[in-house]
């Protein structure tokens, strides 16, 4: 039960990465009325949080790639391992 919350957890936080990429395409093309609807600025700040730290990490060693943002990629493969991670260490010690 524990295990299934937190890989339903990790791939929310997934869900919301893709949306706001999704999101900031759409945003930027077409630049729609409800862009500044209070949920999709939920998305965009939880999103934010969530990628500031790769996009630091990627700029500190030099892969500034213009306009193309490799942060969300980076950040999802890594919620995907550490959530993984955390799940497998939970059943291996039993938790259900």
């Amino acid at each position: 039960v524990i295990t299934g919350l937190i890989s339903l957890a990790f791939e929310i936080v997934s869900w919301i990465i893709i949306v706001d990429v999704i999101l900031s395409w759409v945003i930027a093309v077409q630049r729609p009325r409800w862009a500044h609807h209070p949920l999709i600025r939920l998305v965009q700040e939880i999103s934010y949080q969530i990628l500031r730290p790769f996009r630091k990490l990627l700029d500190r060693i030099g892969l500034k790639t213009g306009p193309i943002d490799f942060s969300p990629l980076i950040a999802m493969m890594a919620l995907r391992f550490v959530g993984m991670a955390i799940v497998r260490i939970l059943q291996n010690i039993g938790v259900p």
